[in-house]
C-alpha cells in the first residue's frame, strides 16, 4: 500500500485512522528480527554511558530511519573500558528498530568470515554456498547492501584491530554498523571519527557497585555514609575501570570479603606488581584485581584458567577442551579437568563466579576477556616461564587431538572450525610437534577446499616461511605445507605463482623422498593440473602419462587417486585435440567410477561431463547435448551448490545447445552461466572470462552484434591482463571477436585479430590442432571479404586437408571448411572444382545426423559459415 496514493478526506480523525492502518500494515509485513546467537545477553548490571549511547544513536540515525545506511560508527578506547558492553546494550535497547542484528567477532579475519558465512545460512540467500567461504561472505555483504531480504539491519564488529582488517568485510551501505576497537584512527578509512569510550564517571562506578555487590544491594540494606564512602574509595582505587569493577564485585560476592578488607588486599597486590618494574600493556587495575582473585580459586580452576590464557581470546568450544584420551597423559589436576565434562564444568563455573571468564551455555563455549587473557599470559611468562611453556604445549596437544585426520571425513567441518582461530594466538604454527604441524597442513587444505582461498593463504604463506626458516626447505612437513599452499594459490587464480611453487616442491620431494612417496604423488598430480591451466598441454600430458603406471602400481588401478590421474590424462588429450583417445580413457574411468561411487556420485558426474566434451569434440553434437543435459539435471535434483564444477556444466550446456543449432536456447543458457560466474567467481576470474567468450558467439548468432562486440572487447582485454597475451584462451577470444568485426563490415580489424590468433595458436598448439584450424578457417573468410581470393583459397585448401586428416571427412568442422572452400574456388574461377566440392558437402549434410542444422542450410544457400572456438576451460 502506498500512502501517496490514498486520498484522505474529512476531519483529522479520518486521517488518523488511515495512518494507524498504514502503520499496522507495516507491522504485519515486517519480518521477525533475526538475532545472532553471539550477541551478548543483556547485562542487568549495565550502568551509565548515557552520553555515549545518545551520541551513538544520533550518529546512526542522523537524517534517516534505521533502514538507511550511515557510515560505520567506531567505539574506541583501551581494553577493559566497556566497549563491547556498550555496543551490546545499544543493540538490546534498539532491537525493535531492526529486522536483523548480528554480532561479528573481528579480532581475526577468519572469525569475520565465519560470522558472515553463519549469517548467510540464516538469511537463506539464493545461491548461497557454505562450501565456498570467500564467495559466501561476498554474497552476504552484497545482500545487506541491497537490503534484501532484511531492510533494517545492525552489524556489530567486535574488537577490530584496525581499519585495514575489516575494510573488505563491510557492507557498502544499507544499514547500521558499530565497531568496537582500541584503534582511534578511523577518519581516513571510513570518514567517521568514532566515539571515545573512557572510564566510568566516579558516581557511575559507585552506582554499579551498589547494583552488583550483594552486601550493598541486598533488600533492607541502607545506603549508609560509611558504605558509600567505602564504595567511593574502591571506585577510586579501581580507576573507575569497568572491567576492574566487575572483577572486584565478583570477588566480594563470592568470598564475602568486606570492601575494607578487599582494599587492603588490592593495595598489597598493586604494590607487589609495581615493584616488578615491568612495562604492563594492560590496565594496572585489571592486573591487580586478577592478582587478588587468583589466590582464592581452586587448583583445578587455576590450572584451567592458565590453559585458557594459552589459547585465543575467542570463544573456546567445550569439545576442544574436554578430550579424555588426550588428557590421560597430563599431570594433575588438568588430567581430571580435561578428562571429564563434570570436572571441567565445575572448574569453569568457579571461574565464572569470579567473573574471570564468560560461560555461554547456549553455544557451549567459554571465553576469557582479552585483557584478562593478556594479564594472565604475561604474568605467567614473567613469573614462571617453564609453566607457561607447559600450558602452551598442552594447548597444542588439545589442538592436535581435535584434528579429524582427513579433510574429507564427514563431520570434520566443525572440528576444524573449533581449532582454526587458536592456531596463531597459541603459537601452534611455531610448534615442532609433528601432530600439530599435521593439523596446520590439514587446515590450509580444508580452507582451500571449502572455498576460503584467501583464508588458506593467510594461514599457509606465513607459516610456510616460518617452517622453511626453522625446519629447512627440504623438511617433509614443510614440503607437504608447500603443496597445499600451491594448491590454494591455483584455486585463488594465481596460476603462475602456484606452478612455480609446485615445481620447486616436486623437485625437492623427488630428490629427498623418491617418486613413490605419497606427498610426491599428490604434488605431481597437482603439478600436471598447473601445467594445463597455463596452456602447457603437452607437458601436462607427459607428466600424467609418467604418473599413471606409478599410481597403478603403488595404489591400485581403481583407486580414486589413480582414476583422477586417468581423468587428468584425458583432459590433456582433449586439450591437444585428441578427442578419440580422450574418450577411451574417459569411458574406462566412467565405468570404474560408476561401480565405486554409483550413478550420481560426484566423481561419476565428472566423468560423464568429460565424456560429453569428448563427444562434442568428435562432432557427435546430439549425443553430447543429451549427456550434458543429463548431468545438469542430476546436479539440479541433488541441489548441488554452484561450485566450480556445476558452473562448468552450466557453460557446457550452453555450448552444447549452440552446437546443435538451438541458438536462442544457447543464448539464454550462456547468459545465465555468465551471470552466475560473475556472481560466484567474480567478473575477472578466468573461468568467468571463458564463459564470456562463449557468450560472444551467442550474442552474434542472436543478431546482437553491438552487444557481441562490446563483450568481446572487454573479454580480450581482461584475458590479456589475467591470463597473458599469448595464452590459448586469450587467442581464442581474439578469434571470436574477429568474427563479430567481419560481420559488422570491418574485415580489416577481423583479419588483424585472426592473424594474431593463428600465429599464437600455431606456436602454442601446433599447425594441426583443431583450434588452430578453426582460426585459419575464419581468417580465410576475412581474406575473402577483403578480396584476397587466392590467399583465401590456399588457406581453405590447407584447412580442409588437415581437418579431414585429424577429425575425419564427416566432422561438422570439416564440412563447414569444405563449404567455404567451394565458395573460394568459385570466386577464383575454378567453377568445376567448386561445384564438385559443393555437391559432396550437401550430400554429406543430408546423410548426417543433423540434416537441418543451420550450417547445412547456410551451405545450401551459398552462405559462408563461421565457426566458434570453444575455450579450453578444462
Amino acid at each position: 500500500m502506498n500512502a501517496n496514493r490514498i486520498r484522505i478526506e474529512g476531519d483529522n480523525r479520518t486521517a488518523t485512522v488511515v495512518v494507524m492502518a498504514l502503520e499496522g500494515l507495516a507491522r504485519e509485513e515486517r519480518q521477525p528480527t533475526l538475532w545472532g546467537r553471539e550477541v551478548p545477553f543483556r547485562n542487568r548490571y549495565f550502568t551509565g554511558r548515557d552520553r555515549e549511547l545518545a551520541e551513538l544513536r544520533e550518529r546512526l540515525a542522523e537524517h534517516s530511519v534505521a533502514s538507511v545506511g550511515q557510515p560505520p560508527q567506531p567505539l574506541y578506547g583501551m581494553g577493559g573500558i566497556g566497549k563491547t558492553e556498550l555496543a551490546a546494550e545499544y543493540a538490546h535497547r534498539h532491537s525493535d528498530e531492526y529486522d536483523l542484528v548480528w554480532w561479528i567477532r573481528s579480532e581475526q579475519e577468519e572469525t569475520i568470515v565465519n560470522s558472515l558465512v553463519a549469517l548467510g545460512r540464516r538469511m537463506s540467500l539464493d545461491g548461497f554456498r557454505p562450501d565456498d567461504r570467500d564467495y559466501s561472505a561476498r554474497l552476504v555483504l552484497s545482500a545487506l547492501a541491497d537490503r534484501r531480504p532484511y531492510r533494517r539491519w545492525l552489524l556489530i564488529y567486535d574488537n577490530v584491530q584496525g581499519a585495514k582488517a575489516i575494510q573488505n568485510y563491510l557492507p557498502s551501505g544499507g544499514g547500521h554498523v558499530i565497531i568496537t576497537t582500541r584503534d582511534r584512527h578511523w577518519r581516513r578509512a571510513i570518514d567517521a571519527d568514532g566515539i571515545e569510550v573512557g572510564e566510568f564517571a566516579p558516581e557511575d562506578t559507585v552506582k554499579f557497585l551498589y547494583k552488583r555487590v550483594t552486601a550493598l544491594s541486598a533488600p533492607g540494606t541502607s545506603r549508609s555514609v560509611d558504605a558509600e564512602a567505602e564504595a567511593r574509595a574502591l571506585a577510586d582505587q579501581l580507576g573507575n575501570l569497568p572491567l576492574a569493577a566487575e572483577h572486584a564485585a565478583a570477588y566480594l560476592n563470592e568470598t564475602g570479603t568486606s570492601i575494607a578488607e578487599y582494599l587492603e588486599l588490592f593495595r598489597a597486590n598493586a604494590h607487589e606488581l609495581l615493584a616488578s618494574s615491568v612495562d604492563i600493556k594492560y590496565p594496572q587495575t585489571v592486573a591487580t584485581t586478577w592478582s587478588v582473585a587468583r589466590n582464592r580459586i581452586s587448583p583445578e580452576a587455576h590450572a584451567l584458567f592458565n590453559l585458557l590464557a594459552s589459547l585465543s581470546a575467542e570463544p573456546i568450544a567445550e569439545e576442544l577442551l574436554v578430550q579424555p584420551t588426550a588428557a590421560a597423559g597430563l599431570a594433575e589436576p588438568l588430567d581430571r579437568v580435561l578428562g571429564s565434562v563434570t570436572e571441567f564444568r565445575r572448574a569453569a563455573r568457579e571461574l565464572g563466579r569470579f567473573s574471570m571468564l564468560k560461560l555461554d551455555g547456549v553455544r557451549n563455549v567459554v571465553q576469557l576477556h582479552r585483557v584478562v587473557q593478556a594479564v594472565t599470559r604475561d604474568r605467567l611468562l614473567r613469573e614462571d616461564p617453564e609453566a607457561a611453556a607447559r600450558y602452551r604445549d598442552i594447548a597444542h596437544i588439545l589442538l592436535a587431538a581435535s584434528d579429524p585426520g582427513s579433510v574429507d571425513r564427514e563431520g570434520s567441518e566443525l572440528h576444524y572450525q573449533h581449532s582454526l582461530q587458536h592456531l596463531v594466538p597459541s603459537g601452534a604454527v611455531e610448534s615442532g610437534n609433528p601432530l600439530v604441524r599435521r593439523l596446520i597442513i590439514n587446515q590450509v587444505q580444508h580452507l582451500a577446499l571449502r572455498g576460503g582461498f584467501q583464508e588458506s593463504l593467510r594461514l599457509g604463506r606465513p607459516t610456510l616461511d616460518l617452517w622453511r626458516e626453522r625446519f629447512g626447505r627440504d623438511d617433509k612437513q614443510t614440503l607437504a605445507l608447500a603443496l597445499q599452499v600451491g594448491n590454494a594459490l591455483r584455486m585463488a587464480g594465481e596460476w603462475a605463482q602456484s606452478l612455480d611453487m609446485l615445481a620447486d616442491t616436486l623437485q625437492r620431494l623427488r630428490d629427498n623422498f623418491g617418486e613413490v612417496d605419497p606427498v610426491y604423488l599428490s604434488c605431481a598430480r597437482a603439478h600436471g593440473i598447473g601445467l594445463r591451466l597455463l596452456g602447457r598441454y603437452s607437458d601436462a600430458l607427459e607428466n600424467d602419462q609418467r604418473l599413471l603406471p606409478i599410481f597403478e602400481r603403488e595404489l591400485r588401478p581403481d583407486h580414486p587417486d589413480t582414476l583422477r590421474i586417468r581423468n587428468n590424462l584425458a583432459v590433456s588429450l582433449r586439450c591437444l585435440g585428441r578427442f578419440a583417445d580422450a574418450l577411451a580413457y574417459d569411458d574406462e574411468t566412467l565405468a570404474e567410477r560408476q561401480r565405486i561411487f554409483g550413478p550420481v556420485g560426484d566423481p561419476t558426474l565428472g566423468s560423464q561431463f568429460a565424456r560429453a566434451r569428448d563427444l562434442r569434440g568428435l562432432g557427435r553434437y546430439e549425443e553430447s547435448l543429451d549427456l550434458i543435459r543429463q548431468v545438469s539435471n542430476t546436479l539440479e535434483r541433488k541441489d548441488e551448490p554452484w561450485n566450480d564444477f556445476r558452473l562448468l556444466v552450466a557453460i557446457d550446456f550452453g555450448v552444447a545447445l549452440n552446437r546443435v543449432g538451438l541458438y536462442e536456447d544457447a543464448f539464454e543458457q550462456g547468459r545465465k552461466a555468465w551471470e552466475l560466474h560473475r556472481s560466484v567467481l567474480g567478473p575477472e576470474h578466468r573461468q568467468t572470462l571463458q564463459s564470456a567468450t562463449n557468450l560472444i558467439n551467442d550474442y552474434r548468432l542472436n543478431e546482437d552484434l553491438a552487444g557481441a562486440q562490446r563483450l568481446g572487447e572487454e573479454t580480450v582485454l581482461s584475458l590479456e591482463k589475467v591470463a597473458g597475451f599469448d595464452h590459448p584462451n586469450t587467442l581464442i577470444a581474439c578469434a571470436t571477436l574477429a568474427i563479430v568485426l567481419r560481420v559488422r563490415n570491418n574485415p580489416g580489424g577481423a583479419r588483424a585479430l585472426n592473424e594474431r590468433a593463428v600465429e599464437g595458436l600455431r606456436n602454442r598448439l601446433g599447425d594441426a590442432h583443431p583450434n588452430t584450424l578453426i582460426a585459419m578457417h575464419n581468417l580465410a573468410s576475412d581474406l575473402a571479404a577483403l578480396g584476397e581470393v587466392a590467399r583465401a583459397r590456399r588457406m581453405g585448401e590447407t584447412v580442409v586437408e588437415r581437418c579431414a586428416d585429424t577429425r575425419g571427412a564427416g566432422h561438422p568442422n570439416t564440412l563447414a571448411a569444405m563449404a567455404n572452400l567451394s565458395l573460394d574456388r568459385n570466386a577464383a574461377g575454378d567453377k568445376e572444382g567448386a561445384q564438385s566440392l559443393r555437391q559432396g558437402v550437401l550430400e554429406a549434410y543430408q546423410n548426417s545426423l543433423m540434416p537441418d542444422h543451420p550450417h547445412a542450410r547456410q551451405a545450401a544457400q551459398y552462405g559462408r559459415i563461421n565457426l566458434g572456438i570453444e575455450p579450453m576451460n578444462d
